[in-house]
């Protein structure tokens, strides 16, 4: 069984937030494919596990 916290998952707000960047830099993120994100009806969530991946990422690189 999974951590409850890799299940949560957040807005594109939310992510814009923990991130320090623009919504619409969160939606041009998930267009290129760097976020993945989940449609369910019409909300799209990201799961914070997949955030804290790319923010691990990020760090690894340099960025941030």
């Amino acid at each position: 069984m999974e951590d409850a916290s890799s299940e949560h998952l957040l807005t594109v707000r939310e992510v814009a937030v923990k991130l320090g960047i623009s919504v619409r830099t969160v939606w041009r993120m998930i267009a290129d494919g760097q976020l993945h994100a989940v449609k369910m009806r019409r909300c799209t969530r990201l799961a914070v596990a997949d955030v804290l991946g790319y923010m691990d990422q990020s760090k690894q690189r340099g960025c941030a």
